[in-house]
């Protein structure tokens, strides 16, 4: 092994979470994750040349690990066309729904009510994950904070506002108890 392919194996296992991370993401189906892995170690190692192994490698890894996703998503759909065809119509009948009154806006509403409930600090981490679409790790080392915090964190946020959603629901029923919309 090169001595730049030993300082780019190193370089690759010190930020392993966060590509794993990555991979779990962006995995276009359950248990590739470790595929996708393997693969960008094995691209990673192979341009080790070209890297500037010096330099902050996060966002050179989680572009291979995005790219490599997307390979391993176009792969497995040319083996499947069935699922291209199920995708394409889904995708379809969601163009003819966006002229639609929204299906569920009551739970929306209740949402956006349970959310503006939540201190500061949980709306904040509601913001990053969901709405600037960060993952889970970068929050971490945005926050200051442990990737497995984070995540115990946003789980635990998810339930609180599954529960406040439903006791929204079910305060803002009829008294028949049929939602109408």
């Amino acid at each position: 092994m090169k001595l730049s392919e030993a300082k780019a194996a190193q370089a690759f296992l010190a930020h392993h979470g966060f590509v794993k991370g990555l991979a779990l993401r962006h995995a276009p189906l359950p248990g590739i994750a470790d595929d996708i892995l393997q693969q960008v170690f094995v691209e990673f190692l192979a341009k080790a040349d070209q890297w500037d192994l010096d330099r902050d490698v996060k966002p050179l890894l989680a572009t291979m690990t995005r790219t490599v996703a997307l390979r391993h998503w176009r792969d497995k759909t040319r083996d499947m066309p069935e699922v291209v065809q199920k995708l394409a119509e889904h995708v379809r009948m969601l163009a003819e729904e966006r002229s639609a009154a929204p299906r569920y806006a009551d739970e929306i509403a209740v949402l956006r009510s349970c959310v503006e409930k939540l201190p500061d600090k949980s709306r904040a981490l509601i913001d990053l994950y969901y709405y600037d679409d960060i993952s889970t790790p970068q929050i971490a080392d945005r926050l200051g904070m442990k990737a497995d915090t984070v995540c115990r964190a946003m789980g635990r946020l998810r339930e609180k506002l599954r529960e406040c959603i439903d006791r929204g629901l079910k305060s803002a029923l009829p008294e028949g108890g049929v939602a109408h919309g």
